[in-house]
C-alpha cells in the first residue's frame, strides 16, 4: 500500500502501459547498448517538480547517489557503476555486469526524487516536513490522517504524461463490509482488496468485480540448516500437505494450488509442465521420510527421530493462520506434529532459522521481472528462502538475469522452474486470489506481473488520467 502511495506522488523513470508492459513515464526513451553495460536515457522535456522547478538529469544522478546511500527497500543499486548526466535532458547508466531485468527492477521501480530538496538530507526517514513530498506524479499529498488512515491527494497543474480525471483521489481506511455499503452509496469508487467471502455482497450491491491471481503465494519456508536440510523431508512435506484441501478450507475457494517451480502461472515465463507437481500422495511421503533417516512408531502412528517423536516448530501471522491450522490438521493425520506460534507481522520478521522455529508460513511475492529470483530465494532477509544447495540452482538464476537473449533466458528459467520444484528451497503452496470491487466508473487495472516490481494492487495511477 505505502508503495502504491508513493507512486501517486512521485514519477519513476520507465513506467507501464494498459497492459503493464514497459512505458515511458520521466524517461521519454531509453537503449541498452549491444554489450549490456550501458543505458542512455532522455528525459521527458515536459517534466517538473510540483514547485515549478525543471527535472533534470542531475536530479536522476543525484537519486541514484542518494538511494545508494540510503537503500530503497525494493531496488538494488548494486550493479549500477557510475551515471553521467551528458545534458540536462540526457543521461548514460554504467553497469558492472549486463542485467536483463534493469530496466523492470530499477528504472521502473525506483521514485526519482528533487536534488534541490533532498541534498543534505541525510536521514530521510524523519524528513518529515511538506517538502518532502515534492515530487514529479500526477498527484500531490494534501493532507494525511495518521489516526484515521486516511490520505487526501491533489492533482497537480500541467501534469505532463495527461490531464487527471479527479481533482482529489482519497485513501481510507474502511472494514469490507463498511466499504461495501459506502460504495454502493456512492462514497467509495473502489475497494482495493476485497475479501472472497464477500464477492456476492458486493455483486449484490452492483460493484463490478474483478479477480485475478495475486502471484503472491503463500509458501512454506524451512530452517536448512536443521531439520529440513535433507532435500527428502522437504518433499515428503510437499507430498503429504494436501493443497486443494488448503485452498478449500482456508480460502474458501480464494486461492489455488501454487506451482512449485517458483513462477506462476500468470507470469510470462512461467513454463507449462517445468515444474514438478507433488500430488498429495502419503504413502510417497512417508517413503522419502524413511529415506531421510526419521522413523515410524507402530503403536503412535508418530514420526520419530532417533527415537524421539518429531515435533515441527511453525510459525507465522495472523494473516496466514487459517492455513497454518488446516496445515496442522493435515500433518497431525499423517503422523508429524506441529507446535503453531501466530505473530503479528512485526514480531515474524525478527523471528531466525532454527532458533525460532523450523518452518514459517508466510506470503511473498514472484511477481515482476524473474531477475530478483536470486535475492528471494538465497537472500538472508527475512522474507528471502535463505537456500544455499549445490549451487546449481544458483548459477540458473544469476545466468538468467544475465542474459539479454529473450529465448536464452526463457530456457533457463525453465530450468530453472524444474530444478526449485525438484530441490524445494520453500513449498509454494496457495496462488491467493486478489479481488477488486469498484463502482462503473472507476474500473481497475490489474496487471499479470503486478505494478512496477510485482505488487499486486490494481490502482495503477494512469487510471486517474484521461488519456
Amino acid at each position: 500500500m505505502g508503495y502504491m502511495l508513493t507512486h501517486f506522488v512521485f514519477d519513476n523513470l520507465v513506467g507501464q502501459d494498459r497492459n503493464g508492459a514497459l512505458a515511458p513515464e520521466l524517461a521519454r526513451s531509453w537503449q541498452r547498448s549491444a554489450d549490456g553495460f550501458h543505458i542512455d536515457i532522455t528525459l521527458d522535456p515536459g517534466a517538473r517538480w510540483h514547485d515549478g522547478t525543471d527535472l533534470t538529469s542531475a536530479d536522476v544522478a543525484f537519486t541514484f547517489d542518494y538511494m545508494a546511500r540510503h537503500p530503497h527497500p525494493f531496488v538494488s543499486l548494486a550493479n549500477v557503476e557510475a551515471v553521467h548526466p551528458l545534458t540536462d535532458a540526457k543521461l548514460r547508466i554504467d553497469l558492472h555486469e549486463p542485467d536483463a531485468g534493469f530496466v523492470a527492477s530499477v528504472l521502473a521501480a525506483m521514485p526519482i526524487l528533487p536534488r534541490h530538496i533532498y541534498a543534505g538530507q541525510d536521514t530521510p526517514r524523519r524528513f518529515t516536513a511538506p517538502s518532502a513530498m515534492i515530487g514529479s506524479g500526477p498527484y500531490r499529498l494534501a493532507d494525511y490522517d495518521r489516526a484515521k488512515g486516511r490520505y487526501l491527494f491533489a492533482a497537480t497543474e500541467a501534469y505532463y504524461r495527461g490531464r487527471q480525471k479527479y481533482d482529489e483521489v482519497m485513501i481510507a481506511r474502511l472494514t469490507p463490509e463498511a466499504a461495501i455499503e459506502a460504495a454502493a452509496k456512492g462514497q467509495v469508487d473502489v475497494i482495493a482488496d476485497l475479501p472472497n467471502r464477500l464477492v456476492d455482497q458486493a455483486k449484490t450491491r452492483a460493484l463490478g468485480v474483478e479477480t485475478s491471481a495475486s502471484g503472491h503465494p503463500v509458501k512454506l519456508r524451512f530452517d536448512h540448516s536443521g531439520l529440513f536440510a535433507p532435500v527428502q523431508r522437504r518433499q515428503a512435506l510437499a507430498f503429504a500437505i494436501d493443497r486443494d484441501a488448503l485452498a478449500r478450507i482456508a480460502y474458501r475457494g480464494g486461492a489455488t494450488a501454487a506451482s512449485l517451480g517458483y513462477l506462476q502461472d500468470n507470469s510470462r515465463w512461467y513454463v507449462p509442465g517445468a515444474a514438478l507437481e507433488y500430488a498429495h500422495n502419503t504413502d510417497k511421503a512417508a517413503a522419502l521420510l524413511l529415506r531421510s533417516g526419521w522413523s515410524r512408531n507402530p503403536q503412535s502412528n508418530l514420526w520419530e527421530a532417533s527415537g524421539t517423536p518429531v515435533t515441527l516448530r511453525l510459525v507465522t501471522s495472523t494473516r496466514e493462520a487459517a492455513v497454518a491450522q488446516v496445515m496442522k490438521d493435515q500433518l497431525a493425520a499423517f503422523g508429524l506434529d506441529v507446535a503453531i506460534r501466530v505473530l503479528e507481522r512485526s514480531a515474524l520478521r525478527k523471528m531466525k532459522p532454527g532458533k525460532d522455529y523450523d518452518l514459517i508460513l508466510a506470503g511473498g511475492s514472484t511477481l515482476g521481472d524473474p531477475v530478483t529470483i536470486a535475492q528471494r530465494v538465497f537472500g538472508s532477509r527475512w522474507n528471502n528462502e535463505g537456500y544455499t544447495g549445490d549451487g546449481q540452482l544458483r548459477a540458473l538464476a544469476e545466468a538468467q538475469a544475465r542474459s539479454l537473449d529473450a529465448e536464452h533466458r526463457a530456457t533457463l528459467l525453465a530450468e530453472f522452474q524444474h530444478r526449485y520444484s525438484k530441490e524445494l528451497p520453500a513449498i509454494m503452496l496457495l496462488n491467493v486470489t486478489r479481488t477488486v470491487a469498484h463502482t462503473p466508473k472507476a474500473a481497475p487495472w490489474f496487471f499479470d506481473e503486478g505494478l512496477t516490481i510485482g505488487i499486486p494492487v490494481a490502482t495503477h495511477k494512469y487510471m486517474l488520467l484521461d488519456r
